[in-house]
């Protein structure tokens, strides 16, 4: 049965600022005693570019991204530019737990049995939705040089 302690949220929470402290704030915390909610707040990356704007495949209108969006963490490959980053963050809340003598990741998951066994789930987000993403002053100048 899905479970993640304080502790574990703790050591992904740890792990996401030493790895991306200076780039991205992070909004870390367990959701409903089974997973992980990691949430981008702000940081260099300008997200606002299109790379995460959607189409309603009902009737093709583009979706803009407004400052916040749930990413598809299993095919983080259709994020464009930001696939890297996207698939870090995925790497860490995997395996920070386990690294920091907690809750080492495991899925035995058999989706044609309808069978779910896995130690967390994960849910990564670009801000929240009460609070939109925020591109800081640094992202905002490396956005002109690279426009200019």
């Amino acid at each position: 049965m899905a479970y993640i302690g304080t502790e574990d949220v703790k050591a992904i929470r740890e792990a996401l600022k030493k790895e991306f402290g200076k780039d991205f704030k992070f909004s870390v915390t367990r959701d409903h005693y089974s997973g992980v909610r990691i949430a981008i707040m702000s940081g260099v990356a300008n997200f606002y570019d299109g790379e995460l704007d959607s189409t309603d495949k009902y009737n093709g209108r583009v979706n803009k991204f407004n400052g916040y969006t749930q990413l598809n963490h299993y095919h983080l490959h259709f994020y464009g530019a930001y696939e890297e980053l996207f698939t870090k963050i995925s790497e860490i809340a995997h395996t920070a737990p386990g690294l920091a003598g907690g809750k080492t990741y495991y899925c035995n998951d058999d989706t044609q049995t309808d069978y779910f066994d896995r130690a967390y789930y994960v849910s990564i987000h670009v801000g929240k939705w009460d609070k939109p993403y925020e591109l800081n002053k640094e992202g905002q100048r490396r956005t002109l040089k690279i426009a200019a």
